[in-house]
């Protein structure tokens, strides 16, 4: 679907070069010749762009985008300016302009300008979508995504859920597995009853079995009164086993026969302890291939694999990116107000560039610690971790693109000059010279349009003796 521009301007022949050149470049334009008709339009068209010029009969461009902001009809804006009338351009934007081309300007120059504009417009769009899909259906139990992959992540826990099955997650680190195991807790008619985690990999080899199975007073030095293990804390209800392939084989064989019989023994103790457990564990490895290599008992593994979910890394997930950023930023929103509630969508092309190796987690991450580090109402790239943002090569083969001073030097007004005198020529030929006709139709001085058309070359004289010679006549 074509973008589509309006350009208003109160001289035609510029307005039809301007849309002659973004035609070319594949956007449907249409002119208006003044504010008035440009507002009519744009309150009952689409359109993703306007081009609008400042000085303007009837509704200037300033009062146009001010109408624009206070009716709330979105789309992106461009102001033209003349030359010099920087101040003038400075009003535009704190009116609610996203950029300004003065006069006289290039090609290229409008094509650079356009193009940005409209691709921050879209993710303005985006955003504001992504604002009402956190407030709809695209969360499910804290894990969210519109991706096709994680929507069929989501059917699945919502099927194996109500089952008691036991479930293997794999994923790798930081893509939500233990959001995972607690979706489909919540899912299950254990919901009532704990949720109890363990990671594996954490505790040292020595606790770990004291940590899953708790110990009797006396069991070990230290051991100064009755632990109770996570395994019994988890009766009726539910255990997750995150990083399951870092158990040593020693341990493996004793989580086996729990399994086996959903009993245990407590470190030091001889008394079996009865449980009844739901059974989730995660691993970031490749457990076949840790079978293969003798790192994981086979039996066990075929235990825990009764139903297995695989989580994608972001990856492979790219669409949800803005998404996420979108619900971090409002999960870890400070209620005083100092942490920044949008995000600038260069800051978002820069989340979208990067890899993210450490999936959701490190997203997370870094979304906090921007918000944290923002000094403004609007997360910018230079509030992201250094780690997120393009390195500084990158960045400065931008600065081309947006220097619009420098590129003001460069631009010529021959182009300009041109369309200008077309258009002067062809006002006092219709009015056959008549300085004060002319002034009247184009908004300008008497005095501003003899300077003008002097300017430019044009002489007014001989359209004064048309219209003498056709009185003769």
């Amino acid at each position: 679907m074509k973008r589509r521009i309006l350009v208003a301007d109160d001289m035609p022949l510029l307005s039809e070069h301007i849309k002659f050149i973004l035609e070319r470049d594949g956007y449907e334009v249409e002119t208006r010749d003044d504010g008035l008709s440009a507002i009519a339009a744009l309150r009952t068209e689409p359109f993703g762009l306007l081009i609008t010029d400042i000085k303007m009969p009837g509704m200037n461009g300033i009062e146009l985008l001010q109408t624009l902001r206070t009716e709330k009809i979105p789309l992106g804006v461009i102001v033209l300016t003349g030359h010099g009338d920087i101040q003038v351009a400075v009003d535009a934007m704190r009116a609610g302009a996203d950029d300004f081309l003065t006069k006289p300007f290039d090609i290229d120059q409008l094509r650079v300008v356009v193009s940005r504009v409209l691709d921050r417009r879209l993710l303005s769009d985006e955003m504001e979508t992504l604002r009402r899909r956190i407030r709809s259906n695209d969360s499910f139990y804290n894990l969210v995504s519109k991706s096709p992959k994680m929507r069929r992540v989501f059917d699945l826990i919502e099927q194996v859920g109500p089952l008691g099955s036991t479930v293997l997650i794999h994923g790798e680190t930081g893509t939500g597995k233990e959001l995972a195991a607690r979706a489909l807790h919540e899912t299950s008619n254990r919901r009532d009853r704990p949720l109890v985690a363990l990671n594996c990999a954490a505790p040292a080899e020595s606790l770990l079995e004291s940590e899953m199975f708790g110990h009797e007073k006396g069991a070990f030095t230290g051991a100064e009164r009755r632990k109770i293990g996570r395994f019994e804390l988890a009766h009726g209800g539910t255990i997750f086993l995150d990083e399951i392939g870092e158990v040593s084989l020693n341990l493996q064989a004793k989580l086996l026969r729990v399994l086996q019989n959903r009993s245990f023994t407590r470190v030091g103790g001889n008394d079996p302890v009865h449980v009844d457990i739901r059974i989730i564990a995660a691993t970031n490895k490749r457990l076949e291939d840790e079978v293969r290599n003798g790192r994981f008992r086979a039996d066990l593994y075929h235990r825990i694999n009764v139903i297995r979910v695989d989580l994608p890394p972001l990856r492979e997930r790219v669409e949800d990116i803005p998404l996420l950023a979108m619900h971090f930023l409002k999960l870890h929103a400070d209620p005083a107000g100092r942490f920044a509630r949008e995000i600038d969508p260069e800051a978002m092309r820069d989340l979208l560039a990067h890899p993210w190796p450490g999936n959701v987690r490190e997203l997370e991450n870094a979304i906090k610690s921007a918000a944290a580090m923002s000094q403004t109402a609007v997360l910018n790239r230079d509030s992201l971790p250094p780690t997120v943002v393009p390195k500084l090569t990158n960045r400065r083969a931008e600065i081309p693109l947006i220097d619009i001073d420098r590129k003001l030097t460069e631009i010529t007004a021959e182009l300009i000059e041109r369309v200008e005198r077309d258009y002067f020529e062809k006002l006092l030929e219709k009015y056959r010279g008549n300085i004060a006709r002319c002034a009247k139709h184009s908004g300008m001085s008497r005095l501003g349009l003899t300077r003008k058309i002097a300017k430019l070359g044009v002489d007014a004289a001989q359209y004064r003796r048309t219209r003498r010679a056709v009185r003769n006549s």
